[in-house]
């Protein structure tokens, strides 16, 4: 039995979907399972992006999927680019087929769908079309270093922020937010996550202090580790939302994508996250206060669980999994 990946990385899909899948080929792979992942890719994710598991490939096309699928195949499928039809026919070439959904962006039916975000307990998904779907704190979908074993205690002053705003930060919010502490704070630390994708890498470095530091194309456990350092984050309403929660790292989440909006209201409005939508960020000067940080944690600590998604699919691609 296998389990193939069908997902997407670069400028024009950005990279979400290739590290929240790369989780689950590294799971798989670790625990004795076969596993692959077909990635769309433009020539920045095919030179970044280069791992044992992953395969370039234009999975889209049907001389190309036909040769992949097959009866052993669990094809798990994380894009914004494909329609019910292409789901349809993959679906029909598999012995089991899992979508990876954000937020019920199609009609599915007859499908298994998997909602890793902890927003998710939220969405209504429509009943009576056949589907099963999976979601809650047990359905996450991060890489196995984001692990918290304990609960999470407040720090009565912020002396570390974290800024982190993606792979690309086509928009350039970067510097914006290092200025936007900067007015609030000269003392406290910040610790800015960026890729060499960056177009202003430049004037960042320039921007920041001696004690600041500045990281390039990080890895998932230094990631980690810089949000169980830092007091609070300003980081994009993407994909690492999610291991933010994990942490228990109070955010300040920007929406920077239409998609990212639901989301981002479902958790703000509970009092998990704040949010900023556009230019107002006085709501990052809030951040400082520890009251307001303490009962962010405390709200954190309810999305805890040592089970998650990639579990769920590892047993259903290596367990009993159907296609009925």
């Amino acid at each position: 039995m296998k389990m193939v990946i069908f997902t997407e990385a670069g400028f024009e899909y950005g990279f979400g979907h290739f590290y929240r899948m790369s989780g689950i080929c590294e799971r798989a792979l670790r625990t004795g399972g076969c596993a692959e992942m077909h990635l769309r890719a433009d020539e920045a994710a095919r030179s970044n992006l280069k791992r044992e598991y992953v395969i370039f490939s234009d999975w889209k096309d049907p001389a190309v999927y036909t040769e992949i699928l097959g009866p052993d195949v669990t094809l798990v499928i994380d894009s914004y680019h494909v329609d019910i039809s292409e789901l349809e026919t993959y679906k029909d070439l598999c012995r089991d087929m899992v979508v990876i959904d954000d937020n019920i962006r199609l009609d599915y039916h007859d499908m298994k769908i998997l909602n890793p975000n902890f927003f998710g307990v939220w969405l209504n998904y429509p009943e009576g079309r056949g589907n099963t779907v999976y979601t809650g704190k047990d359905c996450t979908l991060l890489r196995d270093e984001f692990v918290m074993n304990e609960d999470r205690a407040a720090a009565r002053e912020v002396s570390d922020i974290l800024i982190t705003m993606g792979g690309t930060d086509l928009k350039g919010l970067t510097a914006g937010f290092v200025e936007s502490v900067r007015e609030i704070s000269s003392d406290v630390r910040l610790h800015v996550v960026c890729t060499n994708a960056y177009p202003d890498l430049d004037r960042i470095r320039t921007m920041l202090s001696e004690e600041d530091r500045l990281y390039i194309n990080i890895q998932a456990g230094e990631m980690c580790g810089l949000m169980k350092r830092c007091d609070f984050a300003v980081a994009t309403a993407g994909g690492t939302t999610n291991e933010l929660i994990k942490m228990q790292c109070p955010a300040v989440l920007v929406v920077v994508a239409d998609n990212q909006i639901l989301n981002t209201r479902f958790l703000s409005e509970n009092g998990f996250t704040e949010a900023i939508y556009g230019e107002d960020r006085s709501v990052i000067r809030e951040m400082f206060s520890y009251e307001k940080r303490s009962a962010m944690i405390d709200k954190l600590k309810t999305f805890r669980s040592d089970r998650s998604g990639k579990d769920l699919l590892c047993e259903i691609a290596f367990g009993g999994g159907n296609n009925e």
